[in-house]
């Protein structure tokens, strides 16, 4: 096997192999952090739990360490442990919670429960064991560097977001950490599309939930075909969207098995993948139906902030990770929707389309629960490459291709503005999409175009804007616009072409509206194209795209 670097966790055990057998695991709930006895952190020294590089990140976009940050109470680990029959497997810091597991299915909750810094108990889980052998070496290839039209089978994909745009400029993700969260990376470590990735120390050994023998590089292929649509670097067969990234892989999904773990495994992964100082996570799972029917996700959990995953990815968001998941392919079966975490906030929930742009049957429909547009943007996911585990490059559907297709040019778009924050990155993904002014169910707001995502970021002068509405939309010479928190009086309105040239400004008169937020029309004169209209009064900001016919 190559030599591969591995990450280290902080403020936390690394999982250790070794084969489960236990039958029922437990989600326990705590009360509190601080209230522990000894407890060993604090906010005023985070390099205890958070590496320099996760802390860097947070000092860029102005996040602060918070109460979510701090590890979990050690004592409250170690009650947990001395409880006979129960062994913790698992903790999370942004939950503020373990999961456990019972020595047989015999075992009661009740001393559990009986614990007073636990709040809730309720089982997730039953193991069914795991000892699938490692796969057999397939052959390797060398490669040489090639120009960037030489992308094979993955053109298309790139094409499709206007991707060449970043690649053409040198931005291909170089610098840019992405954590990839999965059910295993089968035969990884033995392909040629992979041998560059090896070979420049890019690639990073997060942790493998189950802590399986077999370790990461075995248990399932689809991990090994997600990776490949943003990492592959295969000349004339396939590059991937951000070809020169450095990735850390996470297995966080039972193949064999569908349980409300895998869940709480995510959000260990993701926790350990912050600690590490990732900008961005590929998720290319969703969840909504389980083994056991008594596990299973109603519609109305799907509100972002219900489902544990969901607001893991929500809470990773929070701490400045550009969070990229699959909007699922449940589009054409009963349940129809997006599973989750694709309904977490501040995230792009990415859906599927094929080769010209239409809606794929199978990706999944918003929006969340609460009504939120979703999925936020689409990628191409039916007849989308990948690599295979028997060194071949073939097509295949789903949203899980288009999920990391898109987070690799995010990536590079990311590589491209160093000092945007994730928030700046996923707005102007969403402002460059086709249907950015009109969002709709089963597309969001459309396809991006990463050249345009660019040009949006470069003057940035609306960045720090709240959302302004406006109407008509589209339209040709006259808007009227509402500004959240304005005041009657004079603002000024300006619109910019998405390569940050001001085409139109004037100063206008705003009266209050029913709800009692700043109104007024904006002429302007300009050519038909894509705007940002921006509306200023003192402090108070706000800004839309806004199309010209």
């Amino acid at each position: 096997m190559r030599a591969v670097a591995v990450a280290m966790v902080l403020a936390g055990a690394v999982f250790s192999a070794g084969a489960q057998t236990a039958p029922l695991r437990y989600w326990v709930h705590f009360t509190d952090k601080l209230g522990a006895a000894d407890y060993p952190y604090a906010l005023d020294a985070p390099e205890l739990f958070l590496s320099e590089r996760s802390l860097e990140r947070r000092e860029r976009q102005g996040i602060a360490v918070d109460a979510s940050d701090l590890p979990v109470a050690p004592a409250y680990l170690e009650a947990l442990d001395a409880v006979d029959g129960f062994e913790v497997v698992l903790s999370s810091k942004w939950l503020n919670a373990a999961t456990v597991r019972a020595a047989d299915s015999t075992v009661s909750t009740e001393a559990l429960l009986a614990l007073p810094f636990v709040s809730e108990v309720r089982r997730v889980a039953a193991w069914r064991g795991d000892d699938r052998p490692p796969v057999a070496p397939a052959p390797r290839g060398g490669f040489e560097s090639v120009e960037p039209t030489a992308y094979g089978k993955g053109w298309g994909a790139l094409h499709q977001l206007g991707g060449e745009a970043l690649h053409g400029l040198g931005f291909r993700g170089d610098g840019m950490w992405i954590a990839v969260l999965d059910a295993g990376f089968d035969a990884t470590d033995r392909l040629p599309v992979f041998e560059r990735l090896f070979e420049e120390g890019r690639l990073l050994l997060g942790i493998d939930a189950m802590r399986s023998q077999a370790g990461l590089f075995a248990h399932h292929r689809h991990g090994t075909s997600v990776l490949g649509t943003m990492a592959a670097w295969w000349p004339d067969s396939l590059i991937g969207t951000a070809p020169d990234a450095t990735y850390v892989l996470y297995r966080t999904e039972d193949a064999y098995s569908e349980y409300l773990i895998e869940e709480d495994y995510w959000v260990r992964a993701a926790e350990h993948a912050d600690s590490l100082g990732v900008d961005l996570m590929n998720t290319s799972l969703g969840y909504s139906l389980f083994d056991d029917a008594g596990m299973d996700h109603d519609w109305a959990d799907l509100d972002g902030q219900t489902t544990h995953i969901a607001r893991g990815m929500s809470a990773a968001a929070e701490k400045g990770i550009l969070c990229v998941t699959s909007a699922g392919n449940s589009g054409n079966s009963a349940w129809h929707r997006i599973t989750t975490p694709a309904d977490a906030r501040g995230i792009l929930a990415v859906g599927a389309v094929d080769a010209s742009g239409e809606h794929a049957a199978f990706s999944g429909f918003g929006p969340s629960a609460d009504g939120r547009v979703k999925p936020e943007v689409m990628a191409l996911g039916l007849g989308a490459a990948y690599p295979t585990h028997d060194t071949l490059v073939k097509t295949g559907n789903g949203t899980s291709f288009a999920s990391p297709i898109l987070c690799g040019l995010a990536a590079c778009l990311w590589q491209s503005a160093p000092d945007a924050t994730a928030e700046d990155i996923r707005w102007a993904i969403i402002e460059s999409a086709h249907l950015a002014s009109t969002p709709n169910d089963s597309m969001g707001y459309g396809i991006p175009n990463f050249a345009i995502a660019r040009e949006l970021l470069v003057p940035r002068p609306w960045i720090a804007a709240s959302e302004l509405e406006a109407f008509p939309n589209p339209t040709t010479n006259l808007v009227r616009f509402t500004l959240p928190g304005a005041a009657t009086g004079a603002a000024t309105a300006r619109l910019y072409a998405v390569s940050g040239e001001l085409a139109a400004q004037s100063s206008v008169e705003l009266w209050a509206d029913p709800a009692g937020d700043g109104t007024s029309w904006f002429h302007f004169n300009v050519r038909p194209g894509v705007y940002v209209l921006v509306v200023e009064q003192g402090e108070v900001r706000g800004r839309t795209s806004l199309i010209v016919q």
